[in-house]
């Protein structure tokens, strides 16, 4: 129990951002609640670099929470992109591929770690 906020925040950098971006990838008018929460996310995370408040809360070093908050940035941005790409119509098709191809890959790459690790 005393890791508990440490893994709660894990969990919510882990989730959060993904979890809008196929809500984005889904339907059109998620773009902007995507839009609100990568702001919303942005501003949180300077306002705790600068004010070190959740950081003691959380139990994290600021190279850690830097490096977390970077991620849910740039994964964010990432979804956030691929949404607005859906709803050109020409670049769609290959968008589709393309995620399916990343997906195929994504999933090849922890079936091996995990039948390494436990076989």
């Amino acid at each position: 129990m005393q890791n508990l906020p440490q893994i709660a925040s894990s969990f919510v950098t882990l989730l959060l951002l993904p979890t809008l971006g196929v809500i984005g990838l889904l339907q059109k008018r998620a773009i902007p609640a995507l839009c609100w929460t990568l702001g919303l996310w942005a501003a949180f995370g300077a306002w705790a670099l600068w004010t070190h408040q959740p950081l003691a809360w959380a139990d994290w070093s600021e190279k850690r929470f830097l490096h977390a908050w970077l991620f849910g940035l740039g994964l964010g941005s990432a979804f956030l992109f691929v949404a607005w790409l859906r709803n050109q119509p020409r670049v769609y098709p290959w968008l589709k591929l393309v995620l399916g191809l990343v997906t195929v890959a994504v999933f090849m790459r922890a079936l091996y770690v995990f039948v390494s690790r436990f076989a």
